[in-house]
């Protein structure tokens, strides 16, 4: 047992059996400074966090219950899960500025690291948590016993298992240009029970597979900045929305990813994108994240395409200002 196993069931986390394997995997293979690192956050995080009134159970809680989805729906060992996982942070360090679409696809998109990465980062990177419950938060607040729902760029599939889970009415359709995470998605939706309402296919956010005006609600998370025409990507997400239907996005700001291609500068260039496509903004708000590897600010959005009375066969979705001000004070967003 290292060090860090120790300081790691000292601070009360020994219960976690799936994050306690991934990190003995980890510091297996991990430099001594990254081990350091990781001991201090584990040690230093829980009184950190109570000290200023918050809780990491439920953090951890969320950890547990998504590394064991990925040793599950991956059929890999702890060891392969953190090989996969030091692959794409070598090459994220190793590459300067971004990489070209093209060339994103051949040494990220269609590698098999990939869905696992984008599994993984809801386990404890602070903004994927935070989107996850922003997500969580609107389609709570929607609260439509049937309704279609797209996730574009869905990666390992996880955000839309998450969404479909409490709505049994709702249908769901994953699109990615990763075949490698369509065919991992499948096999989440297959673990997690939802498969008989979860759909994913291989596709182009630039040319969605969706009808005009079929779609209640679309998610667009951290997916925009992957784009080399993002204008044309709004376009798409504004054709298939049905009159009244929600666009949810959540995308940072001034990233610097060897993937994002499209960096926005401020909350006015995302406006102007709604803008030319006729979506209306309900609500646009803010995050900072300071976490490992994370990018520093994100925003998260509710838009609306336009109702129109003669073509609207469903009731327009409508979120309060409760319902958006409730998320915002859980921490989920804030201005």
């Amino acid at each position: 047992m290292g060090w860090e196993t120790k300081i790691f069931r000292r601070a009360g986390l020994g219960c976690y059996q799936n994050c306690l394997s991934l990190l003995e995997a980890y510091t297996a293979s991990a430099p001594v400074w990254e081990r350091a690192l990781l001991a201090a956050y584990v040690g230093l995080g829980p009184p950190i966090a109570r000290i200023f009134g918050g809780n990491t159970k439920t953090v951890w809680q969320q950890a547990e219950s998504i590394i064991a989805d990925i040793f599950a729906v991956s059929g890999r060992a702890p060891e392969d899960v953190v090989t996969e996982l030091r692959e794409y942070m070598q090459l994220k360090r190793a590459t300067n500025g971004f990489l070209p679409f093209d060339e994103a696809c051949e040494r990220i998109y269609h590698q098999s690291f990939y869905p696992v990465v984008t599994h993984f980062t809801f386990a404890f990177q602070s903004s994927a948590v935070a989107r996850l419950r922003f997500i969580r938060s609107v389609v709570a607040a929607v609260g439509f016993r049937q309704a279609s729902v797209a996730d574009l760029g869905c990666g390992s599939g996880a955000m839309l298992c998450e969404v479909l889970k409490p709505m049994p009415g709702w249908t769901g359709f994953g699109l990615d240009i990763s075949p490698v995470a369509v065919m991992y998605a499948r096999r989440l939706a297959l673990h997690k029970q939802v498969q008989d309402r979860a759909h994913f296919q291989h596709g182009s956010v630039m040319n969605l597979p969706f009808s005009d005006g079929s779609l209640d609600l679309v998610i667009a998370s951290e997916v925009l900045e992957h784009l080399p025409e993002a204008q044309k990507a709004f376009s798409e997400i504004s054709r298939v929305l049905r009159p009244g239907g929600l666009l949810v996005a959540t995308i940072p700001i001034e990233s610097h990813g060897p993937t994002h291609i499209t960096s926005l500068k401020d909350e006015n260039e995302f406006r102007d994108l709604c803008r030319t496509v006729d979506l209306r903004i309900q609500s646009l708000s803010s995050k900072w994240h300071l976490t490992f590897g994370d990018d520093p600010r994100h925003l998260f959005v509710v838009a609306q395409s336009r109702p129109e009375a003669k073509t609207a066969t469903k009731p327009v979705y409508s979120l309060l200002p409760s319902q958006i001000s409730s998320a915002a004070s859980s921490g989920i967003v804030s201005s």
